[in-house]
């Protein structure tokens, strides 16, 4: 079975993992931002406000964004965001 491994990023620098979900009758995100030792910082799931799966992955990086903010890094540690 192929799979995809998490990596970790470089020294002061944080990673967010995040995906954005559709079906027929819901849209969701969620993510797990984890910092250079592999530490999960925040985690987070909850509805979006989205139509697919493309908008809703759009929804989410903004979610990121906002997160990385409101926890004062700007400026402090570079971001990567992982869809």
């Amino acid at each position: 079975m192929g799979g995809r491994f998490w990596c970790p990023s470089r020294h002061g620098w944080v990673k967010f993992n995040v995906s954005g979900l559709a079906n027929e009758d819901e849209v969701g995100c969620g993510g797990v931002l984890r910092d250079s030792d592999g530490v999960a910082r925040v985690l987070f799931s909850g509805p979006v406000a989205a139509k697919d799966s493309i908008t809703a992955e759009v929804g989410v990086i903004i979610i990121t964004l906002d997160v990385f903010l409101a926890m004062g890094w700007k400026g402090k540690r570079s971001l990567i965001i992982e869809i």
